[in-house]
């Protein structure tokens, strides 16, 4: 009897401390949906980075509340919020843009420490600016080429995961970006970003940056397609090819539009991304979450052209 009234007792204590986290994480998801508004819609550059400075304090905090890992975050719709299939990691990302029509990102990696048996938090600092020749770089949570994520993919390579990132970088106002990047763990724990797993036209590439027009939308996804228009299907990372209008043009990306109905990809294989030329792309039907992503990045693309 005693035995059962001890359970009891137990059981009654951890649904209190549940239910006084699930208040606390409320609060702070209250707080940070204001701030999330005012650093989109704020009228002047002072005030959406003034939003964005709380905004960073108070997620932090509530990144670093206990089991903090398990709340959904939902009703921040103007941030990024993905998770790994292996739940052992979550990016928290967004992007503030300027009233020159340039942008700053800006999130937190909160990733399950095997060494410390707890999940700790990761700031990211674009230093886009700063890094030359991007695309074969390897860089640090404090030096990372920004951008806002919206698709996170699990892979292995014998015993170490990476986890692919899909993204879009708003650029100026004559272009903007789409990038795959590598987010990996090194001894300590420690997040890096850049890895040399894309085979693409002869050279290995850390990341992939495609650059092109800021009047017109490039398609980058993760889906099932069929290889090289045979019957057989494949997971991919698939995009759209862009090019300049004539060669004349070549290496001025605001006259790089995606070619009509002609898709490329990406197969993961023997541990790298291999590119596939011309795909059949006949889309499959998306998961809510990402045609949720898909929306918010055509969003921003559109808010971008204006």
């Amino acid at each position: 009897m005693k035995k059962l009234f001890l359970i009891f007792i137990l059981f009654s204590h951890s649904i209190f401390i549940f239910s006084q986290n699930e208040s606390e994480m409320k609060k702070f998801e209250d707080s940070l949906k204001v701030l999330g508004k005012i650093i989109v819609d704020g009228h002047t550059d002072f005030i959406k980075y003034n939003a964005n400075e709380k905004f960073l304090t108070l997620l932090e905090s509530a990144l670093l509340t206990e089991k903090s890992f398990d709340y959904p975050f939902d009703s921040l719709t103007t941030i990024a919020r993905l998770t790994s299939p292996d739940n052992k990691l979550k990016i928290f990302n967004w992007n503030l843009r300027k009233t020159d029509d340039t942008y700053e990102y800006f999130g937190f990696i909160q990733a399950w420490s095997e060494k410390e048996k707890k999940y700790k938090i990761f700031p990211l600092n674009d230093s886009s600016e700063t890094i030359l020749n991007p695309d074969m770089q390897i860089l640090s949570n404090l030096r990372w080429y920004g951008a806002h994520y919206y698709k996170l993919i699990q892979n292995k390579s014998g015993k170490k995961i990476y986890y692919t990132l899909l993204g879009w970088d708003g650029n100026d106002k004559l272009t903007q970006k789409k990038i795959i990047d590598i987010l990996y763990f090194k001894s300590g724990d420690k997040p890096m970003f850049g890895s040399p797993m894309f085979r693409y036209n002869k050279k290995i590439y850390k990341r992939m940056i495609f650059e092109y027009s800021s009047t017109v939308s490039m398609s980058l996804k993760y889906e099932k397609q069929y290889m090289l228009h045979g019957k057989k299907k494949a997971e991919m990372i698939v995009f759209d090819r862009v090019s300049p209008l004539n060669t004349n043009l070549a290496g001025q990306y605001q006259f790089y539009f995606p070619e009509t109905n002609v898709f490329d990809a990406f197969i993961f294989k023997n541990g790298k991304w291999d590119f596939l030329k011309e795909v059949d792309a006949r889309l499959p039907k998306e998961s809510k979450q990402e045609k949720q992503h898909r929306k918010e990045i055509l969003k921003e693309q559109k808010e971008h052209s204006k």
